[in-house]
């Protein structure tokens, strides 16, 4: 029976250490046991959910091989047994040793940078639930500076964290804030604390008061920049409470940023009409016309562009009359970046009907407009 265990488990370990390793260093040292059993041991473990136990065999697996292949599983081994321990940050360090190696196969490529996508937003969740908790058993203890402390910065990580019940913290910070009596230098960091500790209790014209302050007496201190950028969200009419802190991108630090072609076509325009299409938090339309009655057939006077929605577009008009001097166009977003690249651009001379003289007068028109558009979503 005991030899079975060991055959399944020999198995198991093999189907993710398919390479392993026998060599051993020339000295006179050796280690206690030979690389095999040593991952046998730390893949039982795992399996276990043993992490803190197999973490011990895993570190101790990277000092006994020089196959890239095996050391890269192992750092991913390891990104999972931190993030079992819910040591995101480690975690997340781990997986980018384990794609840096260039060895990792493709399956274990796509779910490291699954992991990378998501754990640094974890890492500050978790972060900032301890902060919170820092936070109230400072409040308990009526370490109200600490506790304040704690829980601003809390909030900056996990905005959430203000439906939850702060036990009269808030309250209890506004009078601690109010009458506390600093030196000149930290007197800026007590008025924005107060404005925000304002704030978070529904006192706006209080809070906007205190920023008025720190802009009036201390112009010159960061505070003032920061108070200055709260009053232009009160005047906009926004809520924000504080300048939250965005997760950590590690994707970033494993690729090379480039944007993603979401959208390539190429249109061809050789009479009036009008192409419009949606992409992903954007769009676009293009449109010839004429204004005039009696244009001849296949021709048209104005081309229009309009790139984007809403607060972000764009209209570009031409006329055959002043011709087309652009040969590309871009225009950015905050999300996307179109390109328009005219390949071909025909005018020629049309006779329409001159109303006054009773004549035909000649007048330039398009005859034909192929133009590429594509967009791409910016990596952010």
């Amino acid at each position: 029976m005991n030899k079975k265990i060991c055959l399944n488990a020999l198995l198991i370990s093999a189907l993710f250490f398919s390479e392993i390793s026998f060599a051993q260093n020339n000295d006179n040292i050796t280690h206690p046991y030979t690389i095999n059993k040593c991952l046998l041991r730390a893949e039982e473990l795992f399996r276990r959910n043993d992490y803190r136990e197999a973490l011990v065999f895993y570190y101790e697996g990277l000092g006994m091989t020089t196959s890239s292949e095996i050391v890269a599983k192992l750092h991913f081994r390891i990104g999972e047994c931190l993030e079992g321990i819910r040591r995101f940050e480690f975690a997340t360090y781990h997986y980018k040793l384990a794609l840096k190696t260039g060895s990792l196969p493709d399956l274990l490529q796509s779910r490291a940078f699954m992991k990378l996508e998501h754990l640094p937003e974890l890492a500050q969740t978790e972060e900032a639930t301890r902060l919170f908790n820092s936070a109230m058993e400072y409040y308990k203890k009526r370490n109200i500076r600490a506790a304040i402390d704690d829980y601003l910065a809390s909030l900056r990580l996990m905005p959430t964290l203000m439906e939850k019940d702060e036990h009269g913290l808030i309250e209890d910070a506004v009078k601690y804030l109010t009458y506390l009596s600093e030196t000149k230098d930290k007197e800026p960091d007590r008025l924005l604390k107060l404005a925000t500790m304002l704030e978070l209790r529904g006192d706006i014209e209080k809070s906007i008061e205190t920023l008025q302050q720190i802009v009036i007496i201390y112009p010159d201190s960061n505070e003032a920049s920061q108070a200055e950028l709260k009053l232009d969200n009160f005047s906009s009419k926004k809520v924000s409470y504080l300048e939250t802190v965005k997760p950590h991108d590690a994707v970033s630090e494993v690729t090379t940023a480039e944007n993603v072609v979401i959208f390539q076509d190429t249109f061809e325009f050789s009479n009036t009409g009008s192409i419009a299409r949606d992409v992903e938090a954007g769009g676009f339309s293009l449109r010839a016309f004429n204004e005039r009655d009696g244009i001849p057939a296949n021709r048209f006077e104005w081309f229009s562009i309009v790139l984007g929605k809403g607060s972000e577009k764009h209209d570009y008009l031409f006329s055959a009359s002043d011709g087309m001097e652009e040969s590309s166009i871009t225009f950015d977003t905050a999300r996307l970046k179109y390109y328009l690249t005219f390949s071909d651009v025909s005018i020629t001379k049309g006779f329409i009907q001159d109303l006054y003289s009773g004549g035909k007068q000649a007048v330039p028109l398009f005859s034909s407009i192929r133009v590429l558009v594509k967009i791409e979503h910016k990596y952010e």
